[in-house]
């Protein structure tokens, strides 16, 4: 069963969602323009991709 997928990072704001990633990560405050990823195993990959400093982690998509 596949689902969308998001991923972000918490920092002193609350939780960050990862926007889009071209050369460096870009975050927003709010979900809605998140990156969807059509997985949590594509969402991970891509967390993991990111630098150790920004702690990112894969989080199903709200609907």
């Amino acid at each position: 069963m596949a689902f969308a997928a998001v991923v972000a990072r918490t920092s002193s704001n609350g939780t960050e969602y990862l926007v889009r990633k071209q050369g460096r990560a870009e975050w927003a405050a709010v979900a809605v323009g998140a990156e969807r990823f059509e997985n949590l195993r594509e969402a991970t990959r891509e967390a993991m991709r990111l630098p150790s400093t920004l702690r990112a982690y894969a989080l199903p998509a709200e609907t």
